[in-house]
């Protein structure tokens, strides 16, 4: 199986080894957006020191530099950084010997002739590139689009218009780096919105504008790079890129796999940097403030346990814990243990297990922080319901669930449900109805405790009416108006015992990637067309088999005579390398989605990578869809936050003399000639003459004052622009 943080981590290493300095000795500048992305690609920054001299912040004030090196400079293409590059070559001897600058994506035209207006930086580049560095490897078959901040705005609200351009092109570069690190040329599907939805909001449309601006952008890519792409016998990729619009259910469904829960439920965890605030038991038996993150290059066990179940990972952990204290029996007191919290405190006295009983420790604190979450929220109790609405009123034996109105109401009057669970809840409700009136809506808010009068009221309907910027009319007009129509592609599990009754709910990227890699046929070419024609292969295996592609049911996936497609060509399919599978969300993830992807790739023997620009939790969901038509000043958004340009004051000290110049320069005496009066008497003043001492004191100054405009020229900061 390919592992995305590998394929990046070559990729960064290629770019830098790349680069040839004597006795391959280089420095490695950075910025905080690169080092934000080395942090995904190593353990630790000691693992790339084996691969470059020193790696720096350009703005560290620790940041040495040595004139007799030559450094590169690995940045994102803003005037800051430009600046600070400028100010390394006008020190005196400059910090370094050459530069080798490569900018990650988004290098325009402005920036390019600010980079050409630098005075210093000219004289000491040895060369320059833009490299294709444009998406962050979060797990192994997961990534995100690098620099996009709170992409349901700026791709959803009318207010944010003018950075569609600029977001859509970081889009496509991620894109891009993803079929360079991985040699696909892919064949590119979109998803089609239908005319309702574009009607709501032209936002729909996004996706198809993606797709064929990025084939065209790969067309070009390829041209320009001889050697792209390298030679292979592997089936030629797919990717399918999709928004937001798509499935609408799985950012307010709530997921009891552990992943989802622990971003979900979990307040210690922050999802902007997968850091966990905890507090843990030591040797000691003292409680200690503690911080981990999840990620999987640093934590196999949360790899392990990340995709499971809530109710089998803690399973899972505490046999791992019986484990341990069996591999030690001589250790433990076993006759105070009785739950499972006597086993975690155990553990934690054990010794010589520092890194194992850390993890363990940490997993068992926050699965049972999630299960307490569950307990007090009663999220076990109302998941049958959703799960019922979520599956088109399906209960678990595919049977029509009857009076699911009232069982909606039953865990709306729960006294344990918090307010986010029953509007997530309500509008799960609302789009199994396909809409419901306003009033209904009101009554259903009042019905949980929200009056009219109530602080959150108006926020609540704003969030219903907001659905609309989504592709979806929440609220209908009229009672007998008929249900909003939309083509759903999300799937229930019924009749399947192995499945838990809570978890029955695919998200629809887990069921457009069971059949596209089943058989492309399987998949609508209405709702998911091809940017270019589809290839001829698949014409033939249409026209053969007399398959239509309007065929759309899920039954049709167990079918064992939909094979694979994109085959023949191979000579022996059996060892042909597996045909990888791109899918891409734009507005953001849930963790159930990449849960999905994870499992149509174990399940088809696949290559597959899920991509996006943002990952969502139900809460940030819905705060989100609320403010999809606030004023853009409102949003703070990153795009909009002022970009600094001055370079840090400790990188112009320098520059700064620190008291006022004091002139070292000293003047012999004039000697008098023979026989010549004294000067005083010359003078008329003591020490001081009329002729050849004024005429020495005119001189002098003038020599001195060249010589200091010379010196400050040199010290004078460059204003030229």
């Amino acid at each position: 199986m390919s592992d995305l943080i590998e394929l990046q981590r070559a990729n960064l290493l290629s770019l830098l080894s790349e680069i040839e300095t004597p006795h391959n000795v280089k420095f490695l500048v950075i910025d905080s957006e690169v080092e934000r992305f080395l942090s995904f690609l190593f353990v630790n920054p000691g693992d790339l020191l084996r691969h470059v001299t020193a790696v720096d912040r350009i703005d560290s004030p620790h940041r040495k530099g040595q004139p007799s090196v030559e450094v590169i400079y690995l940045l994102k293409p803003n005037k800051y950084n430009i600046n600070c590059i400028d100010v390394d070559f006008r020190l005196r001897p400059p910090k370094y010997r050459r530069s080798h600058v490569r900018f990650l994506p988004g290098t325009g035209p402005e920036m390019v002739d600010y980079f050409k207006s630098k005075r210093y930086i000219p004289q000491y580049l040895a060369t320059i590139k833009e490299v294709e560095l444009s998406f962050i490897p979060k797990e192994t078959q997961f990534f995100l689009t690098m620099d996009i901040d709170r992409p349901l705005q700026l791709f959803f609200n009318k207010q944010c218009i003018n950075l569609i351009d600029r977001t859509i092109k970081r889009t496509i570069h991620s894109l891009l780096n993803l079929c360079v690190v991985t040699g696909e040329y892919p064949i590119i599907r979109y998803s089609q919105p239908q005319t309702n939805e574009e009607k709501l909001t032209p936002a729909t449309l996004l996706a198809k504008r993606i797709a064929f601006e990025f084939q065209t952008t790969l067309d070009n890519y390829a041209r320009e790079h001889q050697e792209y792409p390298p030679p292979s016998q592997r089936p030629r990729a797919v990717c399918l890129i999709t928004d937001r619009c798509l499935d609408l259910f799985s950012p307010v469904l709530h997921d009891f796999t552990y992943r989802s829960m622990v971003y979900d439920l979990v307040s210690d965890v922050d999802p902007s940097t997968d850091i966990y605030h905890y507090t843990a038991e030591n040797e000691k038996g003292e409680q200690e403030e503690k911080s981990s993150k999840l990620l999987d290059l640093l934590d196999p066990d949360w790899q392990e346990l990340k995709n499971q179940h809530i109710v089998d990972a803690n399973e899972y952990l505490s046999g791992r814990i019986k484990e341990m204290i069996a591999k030690n029996p001589l250790l433990v007191d076993r006759s105070n243990v009785k739950t499972t919290t006597d086993l975690l405190s155990v553990v934690a006295h054990l010794k010589d297990f520092d890194e194992e009983r850390r993890r363990i420790i940490l997993h068992k604190t926050l699965i049972e922080t999630c299960l307490q979450a569950n307990q007090e929220r009663k999220l076990a109790e109302s998941a049958d319901v959703e799960q019922n609405l979520a599956g088109f009123g399906l209960d678990i034996d595919g049977e029509k669930v009857k009076n699911i109105t009232y069982n909606l109401l039953e865990i709306l009057s729960m006294k344990e449900s918090n307010v986010i669970d029953k509007i997530r809840q309500i509008i799960i409700y609302a789009l199994y109805r396909g809409g419901i009136i306003e009033q209904d809506f009101v009554k259903l808010l009042a019905f949980i405790g929200i009056e009219s009068n109530h602080d959150f009221f108006s926020h609540f309907m704003l969030l219903f009416k907001n659905f609309d910027q989504v592709g979806f009319q929440l609220i209908k007009q009229e009672p007998k108006a008929k249900p909003y129509k939309k083509q759903w592609f999300h799937d229930p599990i019924v009749k399947d015992p192995s499945v838990y009754n809570t978890s029955r709910f695919i998200p629809a990227v887990g069921n457009i990637l069971s059949k596209i890699i089943a058989n492309p046929l399987l998949l609508s070419e209405e709702f998911f067309p091809y940017v270019k024609d589809k290839p001829i292969e698949l014409l033939e295996e249409e026209e053969g088999s007399g398959y239509t592609a309007a065929a759309n049911g899920s039954a049709s996936l167990r079918n064992p005579r939909h094979k694979a497609a994109w085959t023949k060509n191979n000579t022996n399919p059996k060892r042909a390398p597996r045909q990888r599978f791109f899918y891409y969300i734009i507005g953001g993830v849930t963790q159930s989605e990449i849960k999905a992807v994870y499992e149509q790739a174990e399940l088809k023997n696949r290559d597959v990578f899920l991509g996006s620009d943002g990952i969502i939790t139900p809460l940030s969901f819905m705060k989100s869809i609320e403010n999809l038509t606030s004023e853009r000043k409102n949003l703070q958004l990153k795009d909009d936050e002022a970009e600094k340009e001055k370079p840090p004051d400790f990188m112009l000290d320098v520059f700064t003399p620190v008291a006022p110049p004091v002139s070292h320069v000293q003047y012999l005496p004039k000697k008098q000639p023979p026989h010549s009066a004294p000067a005083s008497t010359q003078s008329g003043k003591p020490g001081q003459s009329a002729s050849s001492e004024s005429a020495g004191d005119e001189k002098a100054p003038g020599k001195e004052k060249k010589k200091r405009s010379k010196f400050s020229k040199l010290l004078k900061p460059n204003k030229k622009k």
